[in-house]
């Protein structure tokens, strides 16, 4: 072969495979803009599929392509959304491997994947992970941009949420205090940062029955919030704030007070996710455990049962404060006496708890003699006996 004709030979190869990558090109960012708007029209089952089909495209790109990178950042954004945190994790932490094999382990640029994964962490209650993730990206924010700064204290007010989990609360108190500090400095203090740390050092008062110190802040919070939120109808923050005040009115017998926070919360909470979202559960609930504490069983029976059919469905048995809420519901039917009430709610977390570790998992023996209690107490004595049978025999390992 000739020299001239192996020349037109590469350069067709090459003009070949620049016409590929041109369209592969198009091809990921057609489909990137198809999933964005299906986002936008809450289709995330769409959304999925569209960023699944961009995932592999932009897998030809290689590791250090910002479409990668990118692509697994944006699935992740749509399973988070979903509550489908199990399934957002790993794409999260292959997203921060990407970042940090391009940009390096302390780069500013890697301080955006470093909060989705310490945010994943902490949706999933893995507050060990989240703390480490947190300290490492404090680091590389005070050393960015300095001590005093927006991105400061939202970090120390998430490790702050985090002692505050662990029962360190004097910490908690100490960090939530610094947050605020910095937020009030920097933004003013009428800001929806002002706000949120307001809520949370109120939330941590009320962990403490610390009410009269609690109240004011919250109040604080609302009205700044009430003030400045965009899409108040929407508003996640608003929702939170409304939650926590419904809940110290509820601790002091004032559910007068709490019913219309909670209802409002809930309405938010539904525009934002959607009436079905497993999100929604934790509202939900409360407002059926507020309805049952003023003795309006009735008025709680249609919230249960959506909040039966929602996390029937969801596609995670584990996300974070479902059955946590369940059981808080069928623990006030039981003090109330409602124990028919009471019984379906514990056999849903029991079929939950089994899908989520298994039939034989010892560590379903709590449900299993929880779902026996119900049953006994409800008169169903036939059924009781078999429950608890299966209660020892899982106890002594046969």
């Amino acid at each position: 072969m000739s020299n001239k004709l192996l020349f037109y030979v590469v350069s067709i190869m090459v003009l070949a495979a620049s016409a590929a990558f041109a369209d592969d090109n198009e091809s990921w960012a057609e489909a990137t803009d198809e999933a964005f708007a299906a986002y936008g029209a809450k289709d995330f089952k769409k959304a999925e599929e569209e960023l699944k089909h961009a995932l592999e495209i932009a897998e030809k790109f290689g590791e250090g392509d910002e479409r990668l990178y990118k692509s697994l950042e944006n699935l992740a954004i749509v399973y988070f959304k979903r509550g489908q945190y199990g399934k957002a994790e790993p794409l999260l932490k292959r997203a921060l491997a990407c970042r940090e094999a391009k940009f390096g382990v302390d780069s500013p640029q890697i301080a955006e994947a470093l909060e989705n994964l310490a945010m994943s962490y902490m949706s999933q209650d893995n507050f060990e992970e989240a703390q480490s993730v947190f300290d490492r990206l404090l680091i590389i924010r005070e050393k960015e941009g300095g001590k005093e700064t927006r991105d400061v204290a939202k970090i120390l007010n998430s490790l702050a949420e985090i002692q505050e989990q662990n029962g360190a609360t004097k910490k908690a108190e100490e960090l939530f205090r610094r947050s605020l500090a910095i937020r009030e400095k920097v933004c003013g203090a009428d800001h929806q940062d002002v706000a949120n740390s307001l809520n949370n050092l109120a939330g941590l008062y009320m962990d403490r029955e610390q009410y009269d110190k609690a109240e004011p802040l919250f109040a604080r919070s609302l009205a700044i919030q009430e003030k400045v939120a965009p899409g108040k109808e929407r508003d996640l923050g608003l929702s939170a704030i409304l939650t926590n005040m419904a809940e110290l009115y509820s601790a002091r017998g004032e559910y007068e007070k709490a019913e219309p926070l909670l209802t409002r919360a809930l309405a938010i909470d539904e525009a934002a996710y959607g009436k079905d979202h497993p999100a929604v559960v934790k509202t939900l609930s409360s407002l059926a455990c507020l309805f049952i504490d003023e003795g309006k069983l009735e008025e709680s029976v249609p919230l249960v049962e959506r909040v039966l059919a929602i996390a029937e469905n969801a596609p995670d048995p584990n996300h974070p404060g479902m059955i946590e809420s369940m059981i808080e519901i069928a623990e006030i039917f039981g003090r109330s006496s409602a124990y028919d009430r009471a019984l379906p709610v514990r056999e849903l977390i029991l079929a939950l708890e089994e899908r989520n570790l298994g039939k034989n998992n010892p560590q379903l023996i709590v449900y299993i003699e929880d779902y026996a209690d119900a049953l006994k107490k409800a008169g169903k004595k036939e059924k009781y006996q078999e429950i608890r049978e299966r209660a020892r025999a899982l106890r002594s390992g046969k």
